[in-house]
């Protein structure tokens, strides 16, 4: 079987790893963060549609539990409700989302 690597995987998907924008979310509490992309994913609505790499703290021997799972669980619901388009870990395991928001075609604000 031949290999393929993470470059040709990303290229054949159509998977980007680029965003426009990034929200950084590290170094805050958890309820900051919800908060924080709660307040981007409404907010998206009055603009036009984008990508967000959203950035999290990454998993360390003594940081106990990350923020992955509740910040992707949030993702998910908004996937559900149609705001999210698309979501998915980043490629760099543990470092946060790439998240493209559905937004407001018809919007003038970029």
């Amino acid at each position: 079987m031949p290999y393929i690597d993470d470059e040709d995987i990303r290229r054949l998907t159509g998977m980007k790893d680029g965003a426009e924008y990034e929200l950084d979310l590290c170094g805050l509490d958890l309820a900051h963060s919800i908060a924080s992309v709660e307040r981007m994913i409404e907010r998206s609505r009055f603009r036009k549609p984008r990508t967000v790499y959203i950035k999290i703290d990454r998993a360390t021997a003594t940081s106990g539990e990350t923020f992955f799972q509740p910040i992707g669980r949030l993702l998910i619901k908004a996937m559900k409700e149609k705001k999210v388009r698309q979501c998915r870990p980043h490629m760099e395991a543990g470092s946060g989302y790439w998240v493209s928001l559905r937004g407001n075609l018809n919007s003038e604000e970029s």
